[in-house]
């Protein structure tokens, strides 16, 4: 099992704040109120960015005012986008701790602290009270879960009944073991792939119903070729994943773009209900 703190240093990869501060310096956006549009370049660590928490945006049932609960939240980038959308209010919780800093910095530069609260936390041991929240979702975070039943337990737990539960991942496809580094992963000890209908048999058996599946390769082999040539132009972009991800950013999404095309993984969305 990958310790927390082999994680946080691969997510960190150096000194994170300098390097984002020195990137927000080159933007303009130092020492001005700013709109959460404004940090998506950087703050939706995931492939794909905004279009991903777009996506599965649409999919979740949910209402103005709900508590709504994002495990592995990162820097908070889909928080403050559900947060203003929907006018709910969202508990984040990551492990990594200069994530949920930085995370409850851009809240403050964005007007957002009222509608959302992060902070340091393992989603496999949930510090949250029971029967607590109208819905929750996670971004590409059971990819690093070993204890993925745990995981999806303590989701279970703290959910209301008939509240929503919604997640993206990368499941282990037919044809082979990924293609490593990732980039959510530098070697196989990190990453904890299950077939997709392992994971799907796994949420049955925890008490989740009507779970939904809906497969997503085609739109995130297109997201990582985009990722990929954009990084490789002459003059890179001021923002983006790569500020938080480091120099090797494009080799791992260069091996993820091969794994989904070689059928190593399967990047697939869910919807399910307790």
């Amino acid at each position: 099992m990958t310790k927390s703190n082999d994680l946080k240093q691969f997510w960190t990869r150096g000194n994170l704040h300098l390097r984002v501060r020195e990137a927000m310096i080159e933007a303009n956006l130092i020492d001005k109120k700013l709109e959460i549009e404004d940090l998506f370049p950087i703050d939706q660590y995931h492939a794909r960015g905004i279009a991903a928490t777009v996506d599965l945006g649409k999919r979740m049932p949910i209402s103005k005012g709900n508590k709504i609960l994002d495990i592995g939240c990162g820097l908070g980038g889909p928080a403050r986008y559900y947060a203003k959308k929907f006018e709910c209010f969202i508990t984040g919780i990551d492990i990594t701790p200069s994530f949920i800093e930085l995370g409850n910095e851009f809240n403050q530069l964005t007007s957002m602290s009222n509608k959302i609260d992060l902070k340091v936390g393992n989603g496999e041991i949930l510090e949250l009270e029971d029967n607590t929240f109208d819905g929750a979702y996670s971004q590409h975070v059971t990819m690093n879960v070993a204890q993925r039943d745990r995981f999806f337990s303590e989701a279970y737990r703290v959910l209301k009944k008939g509240s929503f539960f919604a997640f993206t991942e990368h499941g282990l496809g037919p044809l082979g073991d990924p293609i490593f580094p990732l980039p959510w992963a530098d070697s196989e000890s990190m990453s904890y792939l299950l077939p997709p209908e392992e994971t799907i048999s796994i949420l049955k058996k925890i008490g989740f119903t009507d779970i939904e599946i809906i497969k997503t390769g085609d739109k995130y082999m297109s997201g990582y070729e985009k990722l990929v040539n954009k990084t490789n132009d002459t003059i890179p972009p001021t923002l983006g994943i790569h500020v938080i991800g480091g120099p090797s950013m494009i080799e791992r999404s260069k091996n993820s773009l091969k794994s989904i095309k070689e059928k190593r993984t399967l990047p697939f969305e869910v919807l399910c209900k307790k």
